[in-house]
């Protein structure tokens, strides 16, 4: 089955369900084979996500890099931060913030 198949045949079902015409175990069935194709459909998001790399130009030269290191990356250009990533703040100090 191909994505864009799959994803016609779960709006499908979405637009059966909202209805609200099937039976209980008709409204199941269509529930559970829903579920399969969101699974389906989140596995090959996945492969192709990993798939895809940003021609970036360096000079020059062109060299292909990961496409979700280069979003982290453009996002920390963007924002002028060039520390590592680190943790959000707990939600303590942020109740703490807030009091002060």
């Amino acid at each position: 089955m191909k994505f864009e198949e799959a994803m016609e045949r779960l709006e499908k079902i979405t637009e059966e369900l909202e209805q609200g015409n099937l039976s209980l175990d008709g409204a199941l069935a269509k529930f559970e084979e829903g579920m399969k194709l969101i699974s389906f459909c989140e596995k090959r998001l996945d492969e192709v996500e990993k798939k895809i790399q940003v021609l970036i130009k360096e000079g020059e030269k062109f060299r292909l890099k990961d496409w979700a290191k280069e979003r982290i990356t453009g996002e920390r250009e963007k924002s002028g931060k060039t520390e590592s990533l680190k943790k959000p703040p707990s939600s303590d100090s942020l109740f703490r913030n807030e009091e002060n």
